[in-house]
């Protein structure tokens, strides 16, 4: 039976709304499993078939895709911002009029405020189609976007590689360049038109931009030295190409860069063929030694420094006269980019740096690191090393992550670009003597003035302790001296693990407090005359600003007003990193038009906050009612993240709801069954957070809000309304909120309740389940994962009532249902789709242990979704290859096995194992159409 899209979601939508009045005369209505339940008798029944659902599906996933598309344009403000160069014009003379010299003008735009890291964890949801029609629609407002839908299919692409990954970024690069270009433009136009005899000495580099990816090895083991210097290698390539175009159509409108165009295209052919070397090292020393020699002779092409071609622009601008300016754009692109497409970020884990540092300090265990001792001999390790002298060969047999990680640092500083700066990020960092040991290991390998080493503060151990850790670290006069040789110093928050261990808004308030402590310490051991750099890695469970209404908000919610006076007050200049992660981070610089628009948002930020600064913001004057609200919310957080029984819900089905979506693993090294007390800290933070989406229940951001709120709730109330710092927090609370509902996780593990499978039959109209129904049931009759489920609910029933409450007061919620109709079906068909799994595996045939699997462990598969290796294996019990008779020519005669009789098992397969199959195609599609609702995991 075929069933109209439009007819059948029509009807869902009505009966949803129906079933969502019941509550108010059943508080324990469940309205997305009841439709679930009642579609899972339609599909047995064979009333609605996958076809129909899968045009559904498709239709509701497609207006999720062109909800976000729409915005995507309002939170860029894409209306005013299609045209290029006209938003940035007017953000750039509201903020140049405030200065009325060519000093002033030149000491705010040459200075680095913003730097936009492009980062890669397993967030590749959207495939590339996707994130092409998402660019398309969010910059052409005549676009055709659901025309263009019409084949598109809502599930990421297959085998998403590292190199996949560091294309899309140089994609992202590309246009993040084209817009610093516009920018650098528009701000040297200003200056002559202002300062008309000044203006050719001035270089704006006020936002850069950067990438980890090829370079973060926290946590993985599949990215090789060789692979971090063919992406450095392939990086210089792509930014002397650019060079290249841009000196092609200075040649074409007349100006004389003969010189420095020889010089840019002889190092890019250098280049090239290091890349195509390094491309072919298969670890012998043959291949070694060719990639090696021809990237480090001396030779035509060989470039390790921007100063040359600086030096030749520079002879081109006197040669060009007044009409210099757009040389001038280009000079200043070089001095900010280099050779590289962008400052490189390397990651290591704080454990890989303590294995280096035990070695150097002969020390043996963890607490020996946080001693005096181990502070004063890592000092006098520093002062008495001296530089060794490496090679790749040295790079290829080191074992030392750590210490690989330097020598590679170092080759590339003396080999590839001796200019751009080189970060250092520490994962897990709880301890300053880590940060000591990598100064050693730079000064050993002679980088120490070429590396930012950038503590990662992340646990909630780590942010406790945060203000003590900096206080040692800046207080000893060996990093000092190391940070004056830097001109800067950093440090890095990180908003995803905090927010799975202590809750998005407790680690929100943390990290804020962290920024405003580095501020204070910085200004108390003397570095007020340092650059300070606060990468803020969003990460937040609602995606890196889905909450907010435009780009400047989310700029302000990572590092508020406060915080940014907290350093301005002390004369320190600081530097604001944001991370744009995967497929969703890079659609912002999906086009020129996008990346303009982020970059105007920047700029934006900066004007809003000391417009904010003016003001005085109770929630920061009221200090005890706010650190209440934080030690309310973040030990509800903590209980929850402790409670077993979260972490059984979440484990049901959590990372088998998720697609694979990057190079990097979704969890770390360890098996799952189902007798298995699991961690849910071996997931890494971004699947932990989309699991929640998935499961309809951001549990880690708005978890404890409710009780907090409720201790004073119209006091609240009224900071809702005065405060812009907790306006803004309670606009993501409200946010998340509107897309969760304990019901709807309750309605998931209910797969799980024994009883419920004992019980459907017993209506009497379905017969033929009987029998699978009561395998279910017997098999989950002593699963707890049901009943953790409820007692999970039971602690967050209470919290979110009095949420929703406060937040309805606040004028942030309507007080009724607010979750969208078409999220909720979505939730409903695929819970019906789950069941149809589970009967369809209790169906099999009873078979013999083969390959030492039973149909029990086949069951256990699909309970946890695991139905790729759980299909593979019936494919393999129930082969439908078999040899017929036929395919053997004997002289002797047989009328047994029929030889045009159906192949053995061709039925089971067509009627149960390929349905499993398109039905686990089906839930994946509605995970991407799910996802749309968030935007955090593009």
């Amino acid at each position: 039976m075929t069933t109209s899209t439009t007819d059948l979601e029509t009807s869902l939508k009505s009966r949803l709304e129906e079933l969502r009045t019941q509550i108010l005369k059943d508080p324990l209505a469940n309205p997305v499993r009841q439709l679930a339940h009642e579609l899972s008798v339609r599909i047995e029944k064979d009333e609605i078939s996958l076809a129909d659902l899968s045009g559904l599906v498709k239709a509701l996933s497609d207006d999720a895709f062109a909800s976000r598309a729409g915005y995507l344009s309002t939170y860029l403000g894409m209306d005013e911002q299609r045209e290029s160069g006209v938003a940035l014009r007017k953000t750039v003379r509201k903020i140049s009029e405030r200065f009325t010299t060519a000093e002033e003008f030149a000491a705010y735009w040459q200075r680095c405020r913003d730097i936009a890291v492009f980062t890669a964890h397993p967030t590749f949801i959207l495939s590339a189609k996707q994130r092409e029609l998402l660019i398309k629609a969010a910059t052409e407002p005549a676009f055709d976007l659901r025309g263009s839908l019409k084949d598109v299919v809502h599930h990421p692409d297959t085998n998403i590689t590292l190199a996949y990954e560091h294309g899309a970024v140089l994609d992202a690069m590309k246009n993040g360049t084209r817009a610093l270009s516009t920018l650098t433009r528009i701000v040297l136009e200003e200056a002559r038109e202002r300062f008309p005899d000044q203006w050719q000495t001035i270089l704006p580099t006020p936002v850069k931009i950067a990438s980890w990816v090829g370079y973060d090895m926290d946590g993985r083991n599949d990215i090789g030295w060789n692979d971090v210097i063919r992406h450095r290698l392939i990086e210089k390539k792509f930014r002397l190409d650019y060079y290249v175009e841009e000196l092609a159509v200075l040649a074409k409108d007349g100006y004389d860069v003969a010189a420095v165009t020889e010089t840019a295209t002889a190092a890019r052919d250098h280049t090239d063929k290091a890349v195509t070397l390094f491309a072919m090292f298969d670890d012998s020393p043959k291949t070694l030694a060719a990639a090696a020699d021809h990237l480090t002779e001396d030779g035509p092409g060989r470039l390790t420094s921007i100063e040359p071609m600086l030096a030749q622009m520079d002879e081109a601008i006197t040669a060009a006269g007044d009409d210099c300016l757009p040389l001038i754009a280009l000079k200043s692109s070089m001095k900010s980019f280099g050779l590289g497409a962008g400052e490189i970020h390397f990651r290591l884990n704080a454990s890989q740096i303590r294995n280096a540092a035990r070695n150097i300090l002969n020390l043996v265990s963890d607490d020996d690191l946080f001693g005096r001792r181990a502070l004063e001999r890592v000092k006098e390790e520093i002062e008495k090393t001296d530089a060794v002298d490496v090679n790749f060969a040295s790079l290829a047999i080191e074992k030392s992550s750590a210490s690989r990680l330097l020598i590679a640092m170092a080759q590339i500083v003396k080999h590839i670009d001796a200019d751009q700066p080189i970060r250092l990020l520490i994962a897990e960092c709880e301890n300053p003597v880590t940060v000591l040991a990598c100064i050693y290991l730079g000064k050993q390998f002679g980088v120490e003035k070429k590396i930012d080493i950038c503590p990662l503060f992340e646990t909630a151990k780590a942010l406790d302790r945060s203000r003590r850790i900096l206080d040692v670290l800046l207080g000893q006069e060996i990093y000092r001296d190391y940070a004056n040789g830097r001109g800067r110093v950093a440090i890095q928050a990180g908003f995803s693990d905090a927010g799975r261990f202590m809750g998005q808004i407790p680690a929100t308030l943390a990290i804020e407090r962290l920024q405003g402590h580095f501020a204070q310490l910085i200004h108390k051991h003397g570095l007020g005359h340092l650059d300070a750099i606060v990468f803020d890695t969003h990460g937040e469970s609602m995606g890196r600003g889905n909450h907010q209404k435009s780009f400047s908000d989310r700029s302000l919610y990572a590092l508020s007003p406060w915080a940014r006076h907290e350093f301005a007050s002390r004369g320190i200049h600081l530097i604001q990193e944001s991370s744009f992660q995967g497929g969703d981070g890079y659609v912002l610089f999906g086009s020129e038009p996008l990346a303009e628009a982020v970059v105007n948002g920047l700029l934006n930020a900066h004007l809003e906050a000391e417009e904010a600064m003016k003001s005085e913001d109770l929630f920061y004057e009221d200090t005890a009612t706010s650190l209440d609200f934080y030690r309310t919310v973040k030990a509800r957080q903590e209980d929850m993240f402790a409670d077993k029984a979260y972490h059984a819900t979440l484990s049901a089905l959590g990372l088998s709801l998720l697609p694979t979506t990057g190079s990097r693993k979704a969890k770390r090294q360890f098996e799952r069954r189902s007798d298995e007390d699991i961690s849910l800290r071996k997931i890494r933070a971004i699947p932990h957070n989309a699991i929640l989406q998935q499961m309809g229940l951001l549990a880690n951001l708005i978890g404890g809000v409710g009780q907090a709120l409720s201790t004073e709730q119209d006091y609240f109330v009224t900071l809702n309304e005065s405060s812009d710092r907790f306006h803004r927090l309670m606009t993501l609370v409200a946010r998340a909120k509107s897309l969760s509902e304990i019901k709807t996780m309750i309605a998931y593990m209910k797969l799980f309740d024994g009883s419920f499978w004992a019980t459907r039959p017993l209506s009497g109209n379905e017969h033929d389940l009987e029998k699978p129904c009561a395998e279910l049931a017997s098999l989950l009759a002593s699963d707890g994962r049901y009943f953790s489920a409820l007692q999970l609910a039971a602690r967050l029933r209470s919290d979110s009532i009095a949420l929703g409450q406060a937040l309805t007061e606040m004028g942030l919620r309507s007080g009724t249902a607010e979750v969208p109709l078409s999220l909720d079906v979505l939730h409903a068909v695929r819970i019906a789709l789950i069941q149809h799994l589970f009967i369809m595996v209790a169906k099999l045939p009873t078979f013999s242990p083969q390959t030492g699997h039973s149909k029990q462990d086949v069951i256990e598969m699909i309970f946890h979704l695991d139905v790729p290796s759980a299909t593979d294996l019936l494919h393999e019990i129930f082969p439908t290859d078999a040899p017929r008779i036929g395919d053997f020519s004997l002289k002797e005669n047989a009328t047994y096995p029929d030889n045009s009789a159906e192949p053995k098992y061709i039925r089971l397969q067509r009627e149960m194992v390929d349905p499993m199959e398109e039905t686990y195609g089906l839930l994946m599609r509605i995970t991407n159409g799910i996802s749309h609702y968030f935007g955090a995991i593009g």
